[in-house]
């Protein structure tokens, strides 16, 4: 949302610079340019909006118009919402204003995953939540034929365990578990 708003800036300030050009030029009467020729190119533009404005007194505007102004209004309170939601948190939160980085939070589940037996590797994403704790996804490459709910619930608790030691409070896990040939694994085969 950042983005957006320095390039609306960015914009407006392009807009404001070339109008104060035209103020300059216009008001020395450089380059040939006179006060008077500004009044008779901006009425057609203000009889233009003097059209739109009794079309909108007289409720006679198309149909087409109608829905795009309720379009740019919507557009309008999407981006201010958007703009008045806080940022996400870059750091996981624990407890009494302490906060950890994302990467050791993944390093602490990823150390856990590997101490799990059966599993073969791992990866792990860590998102930071406003809340005390983090919402860890970790996906575990298993061997085929391996009891999967066995292994699941051996992992699910390794981790927790883990995290707890650390002092790491968690908030969300999600686990996915894909079969995988041994072959194929990250880590040597136990």
């Amino acid at each position: 949302m950042r983005i957006f708003n320095r390039i609306v800036v960015v914009l407006l300030l392009v807009g404001l610079i070339a109008l104060g050009a035209y103020t300059v030029v216009y008001s020395f009467e450089l380059f040939g340019r006179k006060l008077s020729d500004l009044s008779t190119a901006l009425q057609g533009f203000t009889s233009g909006v003097e059209g739109f404005a009794s079309d909108v007194e007289n409720g006679s505007l198309p149909i087409l118009t109608i829905a795009l102004l309720v379009a740019i209004a919507l557009l309008g309170l999407v981006l201010l919402i958007m703009e008045l939601k806080p940022p996400r948190p870059r750091r996981v939160r624990m407890q009494r204003g302490t906060y950890v980085s994302p990467d050791l939070v993944r390093d602490e589940v990823s150390s856990a995953a590997e101490e799990t037996p059966n599993v073969l590797g791992s990866s792990t994403k860590v998102e930071a939540k406003r809340r005390p704790g983090a919402k860890v996804n970790l996906q575990a490459d298993v061997r085929r034929g391996e009891d999967m709910s066995a292994v699941k619930s051996d992992l699910r608790e390794r981790v927790q365990q883990h995290l707890a030691r650390a002092g790491v409070p968690l908030s969300k896990l999600k686990l996915k578990l894909v079969e995988a040939d041994p072959r194929q694994a990250k880590t040597r085969v136990r």
